[in-house]
């Protein structure tokens, strides 16, 4: 659990479109990875002055975060984690539901590596979501592609979304995903239900997921559970004019095209497959960063 140069650079610039963190509370007690180079860097780029903030570069590396959050303008900052072995200020198992003390108590709740750890996330999340005061922000950078075994889960657009709706009093503000390559590209996520298609990758890199959504109404959350947005439309249209949806179906999977699929499997199976392998990889365009229907490409 760490914030790094790319997290640091979210987070300055959510200060600057006014996001406060005047009382915050992170998941996990996350350490600072900047060097001290590459802090006043940052801070410059946002306009601030690096002078102003000396133990921030403080200390030996790695060192933990409380400095940064200063920065940002902290002024209460608690720590949550299921052990003290790293001096969190509150000792809690985001498994179990939170005491009621810690409901609405935070301008802003960041998790930096935390959700794909805890088995319970239904619970966990709606934990996050529980301690924001109305008009505050919840923060999410977590795993997305490539990260098999790395926790118990890696995460999809779709589910911040269709989590963080108004539904539940919340809207997703910005979502970019960040590829941890040789270079660290950052891109816009488009929300599937908007673009009424799924946002899909295949890539090479360890791929997280930024996120920032605002506390929009103070409702009970999660009292449904949320259903991915492809789904449900086609549900709405099936229980709308079944007849009508079975004959859309039908022209789009021609009996000629399913005739020649069948042919070829039949006759050269591993062909088929191979063929399959292409359409369900980055050389697919709908699989790849240049589809501009999910994603747009950020410079920094």
């Amino acid at each position: 659990m760490a914030i790094d140069t790319e997290t640091t650079r979210f987070l300055l610039e959510s200060l600057q479109q006014g996001v406060s963190f005047k009382k915050c509370v992170t998941l996990g007690r996350q350490h600072y990875l900047p060097s001290n180079r590459e802090s006043r860097a940052l801070l410059t780029r946002w306009g601030l002055k690096p002078d102003a903030y000396p133990k921030l570069m403080e200390g030996e590396y790695p060192r933990y975060s409380e400095a940064f959050w200063e920065v940002l303008g902290a002024k209460e900052l608690d720590t949550m984690d299921a052990s003290s072995f790293e001096g969190a200020t509150l000792l809690h198992d985001l498994n179990q539901p939170i005491p009621d003390r810690l409901r609405q108590a935070y301008d802003t709740v960041c998790d930096a590596g935390t959700l794909e750890h805890v088995f319970n996330f239904p619970m966990a999340i709606r934990n996050c979501m529980e301690m924001v005061k109305l008009g505050g922000h919840f923060f999410a950078f977590t795993t997305a592609n490539n990260y098999f075994g790395h926790g118990f889960y890696q995460f999809s657009p779709e589910l911040f979304f269709r989590v963080l709706s108004p539904k539940n009093g919340f809207r997703v503000e910005r979502m970019v995903a960040v590829e941890y390559g040789p270079r660290r590209r950052w891109f816009e996520v488009s929300d599937p239900e908007a673009v009424r298609a799924r946002v899909t990758l295949v890539n090479n890199f360890p791929l997280l997921i930024f996120l920032r959504a605002k506390k929009v109404a103070e409702v009970p959350v999660l009292l449904e559970a949320p259903q991915q947005s492809d789904y449900f439309e086609v549900w709405n249209q099936y229980s709308a004019d079944p007849e009508q949806f079975k004959s859309q179906v039908a022209i789009r999977l021609s009996r000629s095209i399913q005739k020649f699929k069948r042919g070829v499997l039949e006759t050269v199976p591993g062909l088929a497959r191979m063929i399959e392998a292409f359409m369900f990889s980055s050389w697919n365009k709908n699989f790849d960063f240049r589809n501009r229907r999910s994603f747009n490409r950020i410079k920094k």
